[in-house]
């Protein structure tokens, strides 16, 4: 069977971002765009453009929505038919998960209501387009997708496409009208946030009323974002326009990812079909690497905004692109080929100022020193290998004072599971790689005179099965890493079969809610083994295992575009022990009493996840100098007295804590005097913590909320400075490694 290296994968759905606070920024880089075989909605942060018709003929359509459900579609909106290249696309689709996904399942009635409410919930997950006639509608046809997936045809999607189109641009045009009228913010009305659960509105007078609230607490929002009614109402009336055209213009490639994903997506939640695209921008975050001129860009407004210049790449050697300068134009070789790009979607800019080694790629740049206003300056620049070493491991040494002498701890921050697949197999020495990386980390950190090593897999969402099984084997001499079921019902081991390790003192491995799949093997591997500690919060809980398969290579026509690619799920993984990870993630030894969200996270938040099962143990030897229990117990004890004392740990556990409460707002005041209260009382409270946290640093206070975002804003910019401030949790962990000193073996080091 032909296939890419097999995968553990896992996409972050939950976070904070609901939080007053928190600034979403959509920012794609030139080397690494848009999110991994997620569809489009119209929450998609830029614009989409034309693409160029295909040679194809059209799909013939034998099947068709009811009138009641598309007669309303305007004439001015226009989506591409989807052609035979995907209609057989979609059976290749079909035989594969039937034949290779590792939950069995039946493509009958019963699944098709499955898909039907997962294409539903992919295009309207807020409920806030459709009305309950729409899905009235749209469920006469809910034991039909399944007939529909086997023959091929997708016109019945498609059409509820067109609905789904017609019905932003309804609201879109409502919006737009509404702003201009007044609103009575003294009222008394509230506004539901997290609509995921509540009902469709009966009709579109209640959806009017839904729009009204949800219209007005955007006004609120930017009151309270300091701008003025007329700036607002021009806000605004941008932001609504453009939900509309961004929906009119979703090219056939997505929409056919949208409809493969919700069949996938209906059978279990790590499933998903890669279109080409989607496929090139998997294998560049695995490999760390692509040709490009270096730039990390981001929407904003109509405009596309250079927030980063990768030190030493293509763009910032002319010398000429600097952190916020505005694209408005790209060519390909001169600037007589320049188009313009003002209102294009990010990942389109992207994806052509992208290209082969040695090309050259012409910018028409905004400098931001003159902003909007200036001159259009033209930037040639040669393409080149653009090495993604922000995401690659790295290395620091954190300090900690003792009156028995200073704790030198390394600390190997690992933010994937990565592997430049192509690169090694071609035979590259300097190929990228997890283990490779970090076994020449270690040799370094060993040279500086480490005595204790934290692994920080904070975050890490997984990556390369084979990685994660290597990186262990530096860590333990022989032995079982991980063990793999798969869909015949047969249990694999994979083994650490190389002697000998290059790191053998003591060490604890970080993690929390965000560390998933691989992340989770090498954690529970190092705790099986009873080889070091464990630190921080439960992991995600993902013990599935994804296999890439490219369709190209189970289908027997040629098409003069190219397949896509399918990510499913193959098989599941097992500790060393036999538990599974799958919903009760990694326990650490230590944890904080951290706050937390009331939403379910991780894996268990997944209605059609993959249950908790145990196999047998594998045979395996505990390494001979673990912690004892009773040094444990001693240490935790030690942390939450020193945490107490540590005004730094306090400030930021009650930052977060003030984060947490707003995230767990489920209904919100449309009231503005009480929004203004409410809103003045966290900014104080938020500006006292932060201001708190700056005084525990030797730092400045900032005086306005205002200055703490922008300062927030351009650190989280700064994606390529990897000696950001040791926070709070790692110098914690490096402190209980420190107080742990003299309970391992320190001699016997080599």
């Amino acid at each position: 069977m032909t296939h890419k290296q097999t995968m553990l994968k896992f996409s972050m759905s939950k976070s904070l971002s609901k939080t007053a606070f928190k600034v979403a920024t959509f920012s794609a880089i030139v080397l690494l765009a848009g999110c991994l075989g997620k569809p489009p909605t119209a929450g998609d942060s830029g614009n989409f453009i034309e693409e160029a018709k295909v040679k194809e003929a059209p799909a013939t359509a034998n099947k068709t929505m009811p009138a009641s459900a598309t007669s309303s579609v305007s004439q001015a909106i226009t989506i591409e038919k989807l052609t035979p290249r995907h209609s057989y696309e979609l059976k290749v689709i079909n035989s594969m998960l039937k034949r290779f996904h590792y939950k069995k399942f039946a493509l009958d009635d019963a699944f098709s209501e499955k898909i039907l409410k997962q294409y539903i919930k992919q295009l309207d997950p807020s409920k806030v387009y459709f009305t309950q006639s729409d899905i009235n509608e749209f469920n006469k046809h809910s034991k039909q997708f399944d007939d529909d997936i086997e023959a091929g045809d997708t016109t019945f999607a498609v059409e509820l496409f067109k609905t789904y189109q017609q019905r932003v641009k309804e609201r879109s045009d409502y919006a737009v009208k509404r702003i201009d009228q007044p609103f009575d913010f003294k009222k008394n009305q509230r506004y539901v946030l997290d609509r995921k659960d509540a009902a469709w509105s009966s009709d579109n007078k209640a959806l009017d009323a839904l729009w009204e609230k949800r219209i007005k607490n955007d006004y609120i929002n930017q009151l309270l974002s300091d701008k003025k009614p007329d700036e607002t109402i021009k806000s605004l009336k941008k932001r609504y326009l453009s939900i509309a055209k961004r929906t009119s213009q979703i090219k056939s490639n997505e929409l056919f990812q949208s409809i493969a994903n919700a069949y996938a997506g209906a059978i279990e939640p790590h499933t998903s079909y890669l279109s080409p695209r989607s496929s090139e921008q998997f294998d560049i975050n695995m490999s760390l690497s692509l040709s490009g001129i270096g730039a990390v860009l981001r929407t904003d407004d109509e405009n596309t905004k250079i927030i980063s210049v990768v030190p030493g790449g293509p763009a910032d050697l002319t010398g000429m692109v600097s952190a916020g300068d505005i694209i408005v134009g790209v060519g390909q070789g001169s600037k007589d080929a320049v188009k313009d790009i003002v209102g294009w979607r990010l990942t389109d800019v992207v994806n052509i100022i992208r290209g082969k080694k040695g090309s050259k790629v012409v910018l028409s740049i905004l400098p931001h020193e003159t902003g909007l206003s200036g001159k259009a300056e033209f930037v040639n620049i040669v393409r080149d290998k653009i090495k993604l070493e922000h995401q690659a491991a790295s290395k620091r040494i954190i300090t900690i004072k003792r009156s028995t002498g200073d704790v030198k701890v390394g600390v190997i921050k690992l933010p994937s599971f990565y592997i430049d697949f192509k690169a090694r197999n071609r035979g590259d020495a300097e190929y990228a790689g997890t283990t490779r990386d970090v076994k020449k980390l270690l040799i370094e950190l060993n040279k500086e005179g480490i005595n204790e090593l934290i692994i920080d897999l904070r975050g890490n969402g997984g990556g390369s099965l084979s990685e994660v099984v290597s990186l262990t084997g530096l860590f333990i001499d022989k032995g079982p890493v991980v063990q793999i079921n798969d869909t015949t019902g047969r249990t694999d081991i994979l083994r650490d079969n190389d002697s000998g390790v290059i790191y053998n003192g003591p060490m604890a491995v970080m993690i929390d809610k965000g560390s998933a799949s691989a992340s989770e093997i090498f954690a529970g591997a190092i705790q099986d083994y009873k080889r070091g500690l464990i630190i921080g919060e439960t992991t995600f809980g993902k013990g599935t295992v994804q296999t890439v398969l490219p369709l190209a290579s189970y289908a027997r026509k040629q098409f003069d575009k190219p397949f896509g690619e399918l990510k499913v799920t193959s098989a599941q993984f097992f500790r060393v022990n036999g538990d599974s990870t799958q919903h009760k993630g990694v326990v650490p030894d230590i944890s904080w009493n951290l706050p937390k969200l009331e939403e379910e996270f991780g894996e268990r938040s997944y209605k059609n996840a993959l249950p908790w099962r145990k196999i047998n143990m594998a045979k395996h030897v505990n390494f001979s100098n673990a912690f004892s229990l009773g040094a444990l117990a001693k240490a935790k004890q030690q942390s939450l007295k020193r945490i107490a004392q540590t005004p730094r740990f306090v400030s930021t556990v009650n930052r977060l804590k003030l984060l947490v409460e707003a995230g767990n707002e489920k209904v919100t005041s449309l009231n503005l005097a009480k929004r203004k209260a409410k809103r003045e009382q966290f900014n104080k409270k938020l500006l006292a913590f932060e201001n708190q946290l700056q005084a525990a640093k030797g730092k400045p206070s900032y005086k306005t909320v205002k200055e703490l975002r922008d300062a927030q804003e351009k650190i989280n910019d700064d994606i390529f400075n990897k000696k950001k401030p040791v926070d709070v949790f790692l110098n914690e962990a490096a402190n209980i490694l420190a107080d742990l000193r003299g309970t391992q073996f320190f001699s016997a080091r080599k």
